[in-house]
């Protein structure tokens, strides 16, 4: 409890008490683990709360970026090429917040997984790990974006080929 008798609020990471809340701040660094968390509105009319890690929203954007692209995909019986965009922009995002959260995990020697906190020596090593599954990760995501450029950009004939039929 704070001066005022408010609860602080409890990471959702490494449950460990936070600092006070200040108001209008919609993301607040966990002092122990040092993950993002955000907060956000569950019910405005009772104006309940949530707290969440940065990169457990970012995996929720993206996996609905790519369910909805993919349905409409389906639905708009789009091209194949178009699939490599929707499933590469996604990928990037996961990549990207498991890099974060690897290196998070590697400095702080705190992991979760599975609803298990791991701590030590053991929680650096999956960190490690997962930094290096995001890296490759995006350079998947890369792969597949330049793909998708190179099948959408028309070709130009080369110079030696420009009077053949």
């Amino acid at each position: 409890m704070n001066m005022i008798s408010l609860p602080r609020p409890e990471c959702p990471y490494c449950h460990e008490a936070m600092r006070r809340w200040p108001l209008g701040q919609h993301m607040l660094v966990c002092d122990t683990c040092r993950r993002p968390i955000v907060r956000y509105l569950a019910a405005p009319s009772r104006r309940i709360f949530r707290l969440r890690p940065l990169y457990s929203v970012i995996n929720a954007i993206a996996l609905f970026i790519l369910v909805a692209t993919f349905l409409a995909i389906v639905i708009a019986r789009a091209d194949i090429r178009h699939i490599m965009l929707a499933v590469a922009i996604p990928i990037a995002m996961f990549g990207a917040s498991d890099i974060g959260d690897g290196w998070l995990s590697w400095r702080t020697s705190l992991d979760r997984g599975w609803n298990h906190l791991r701590k030590g020596r053991k929680a650096r090593l999956i960190g490690l790990a997962r930094a290096a599954f995001g890296i490759a990760g995006c350079a998947v995501a890369i792969f597949g974006l330049l793909a998708y450029g190179d099948m959408t950009t028309p070709r130009k004939p080369l110079a030696h080929q420009a009077g053949r039929p």
